[in-house]
C-alpha cells in the first residue's frame, strides 16, 4: 500500500475529469474538442484506477494497467488532436474517427507487443501540435490561454520524461511528483483546451 501515491493519483483524477468536463462544456459539437475532453477523461480514469491499485488493490492490475496505456497512447494523442484542430481546422468527424481507429488499434499492438518509443513517440507528437498551436495563438486576446496551453504541455513533458517515475527526488516518491506534474498539466491543457478553439 502507498498511501501518498493513492492520494497523488487522486488529485490526478480529479484535475484531469475537472478539465475534462470544462472543456467537454465548451465543444458544441466539435468532435475534436469532444476527443480532447475524452482525452482527459481517459488520462482521470487511468488514475482512479490508480488509486485503488497504490490503497492495495493489486487484483486491478489486468485492468488498471491497459487504460493506463491507452491514456498514453491514445488520450494525450486525442489532446493534440484538439490542439491541432483548434490551430488548423476543422478535423471532420470521419477523420477524427479514422485517426482513433489507428490509435487505438497502435495501443493495442504496443500494448500486446511493445513497440520500443511508440508511447513517447506519440505523445511528443500530440505535445508539440500543442506547442505549435499555442505559440501561434500567442497574441492579442489568446495570450494568457495560449501561456496555459505551453504550460501544460510542458510540464507534461517535464513530468514524463525529467521526474518520472522510478526513485525518489529530495525523499519524495518520483510518481507522485509525476502525478502531481500531470494534474497540473491537465488543468492548463484543459483551461486552454477549452478557450483556444
Amino acid at each position: 500500500m502507498q498511501i501518498s501515491t493513492a492520494i497523488s493519483d487522486l488529485v490526478l483524477a480529479i484535475f484531469a475529469i475537472w478539465a475534462g468536463l470544462s472543456v467537454q462544456s465548451s465543444s458544441k459539437g466539435n468532435v475534436s474538442k469532444k476527443g480532447g475532453a475524452y482525452g482527459l477523461f481517459l488520462i482521470g480514469l487511468g488514475a482512479l484506477l490508480g488509486v485503488i491499485f497504490f490503497l492495495g488493490g493489486d487484483w486491478i492490475s489486468p485492468i488498471y494497467r491497459p487504460i493506463v496505456h491507452v491514456a498514453g497512447v491514445v488520450g494525450v494523442p486525442w489532446v493534440g488532436i484538439a490542439f491541432f484542430n483548434a490551430g488548423f481546422g476543422k478535423i471532420n468527424g470521419k477523420t477524427w474517427n479514422l485517426l482513433s481507429l489507428i490509435l487505438l488499434v497502435l495501443a493495442v499492438l504496443s500494448y500486446l507487443y511493445p513497440l520500443g518509443l511508440y508511447a513517447t513517440l506519440i505523445g511528443a507528437i500530440a505535445l508539440i501540435a500543442v506547442l505549435v498551436v499555442c505559440i501561434q495563438k500567442y497574441k492579442g486576446s489568446h495570450k494568457t490561454t495560449a501561456l496555459y496551453g505551453i504550460a501544460g504541455a510542458l510540464l507534461f513533458i517535464l513530468s514524463g520524461l525529467v521526474i518520472g517515475t522510478v526513485g525518489t527526488i529530495a525523499g519524495f516518491p518520483r510518481v507522485d511528483l509525476f502525478h502531481y506534474g500531470l494534474a497540473a498539466a491537465s488543468y492548463c491543457l484543459g483551461y486552454s483546451l477549452k478557450r483556444i478553439g
